[in-house]
């Protein structure tokens, strides 16, 4: 695997934390509404109550304080490239399980029950597609539960340039491979969408 677009990823936000600080801007965010929405579809795709969460490209952890507002019992822990940002998640929260990492290069063991991914994507450089299929893959080997993700979708009708589209419906398809319990979010954002894969058909 070329580790370059980690690399670059890592550096790219450790500048925005020195220029921004603790910020949705440091996560990229245009709006600090963007991010709510964003966390809002993720966070009611799933029951979260009671369950253990590992959020991957987690930042400043700010998804953590989300859950807490709106779901009672969820036990968070969070990995991310940039050592900048887990600095100061973890000055901001001192009691989670924040740890600098990369997911691909840690051993592969279902001890949370959801594993969640933020715009962890659109970054991937050139080797997107694949890389993105090999870290939902990994994802989905350390959840017991449920994988949720989401990404810059195809059908936006404006793209920044540089960064990485997912097409939605080709993405459902190589997320059946996984598991047959497939949902597709595109209705929160215009230029977003979000995926739910389920280990067991949800409960009616």
């Amino acid at each position: 695997m070329n580790a370059s677009p980690f690399s670059s990823i890592a550096e790219f936000y450790n500048r925005r934390v020195g220029e921004f600080g603790h910020d949705p801007r440091a996560c990229d965010y245009g709006r600090a509404e963007s991010q709510r929405r964003k966390f809002r579809a993720l966070s009611t795709a799933l029951n979260y109550a009671g369950r253990s969460v590992l959020d991957i490209g987690c930042g400043f952890a700010d998804y953590a304080d989300y859950l807490a507002e709106h779901h009672t019992g969820v036990s968070y822990a969070g990995v991310d490239l940039s050592a900048a940002m887990i600095e100061r998640a973890r000055a901001a929260h001192p009691d989670l399980d924040l740890r600098v990492g990369n997911l691909l290069e840690e051993p592969a063991s279902a001890t949370h029950d959801i594993v969640s991914a933020n715009g962890i994507f659109y970054l991937l450089g050139a080797d997107a597609p694949a890389l993105m299929q090999r870290l939902v893959r990994a994802m989905f080997a350390r959840c017991r539960e449920a994988v949720i993700f989401n990404s810059l979708s195809t059908w936006a009708t404006v793209r920044e340039p540089g960064e990485f589209y997912a097409d939605p419906l080709s993405t459902v398809a190589w997320c059946r491979d996984l598991s047959p319990w497939v949902t597709l979010h595109h209705d929160y954002l215009p230029h977003d969408f979000t995926i739910v894969i389920r280990r067991e058909k949800a409960a009616p």
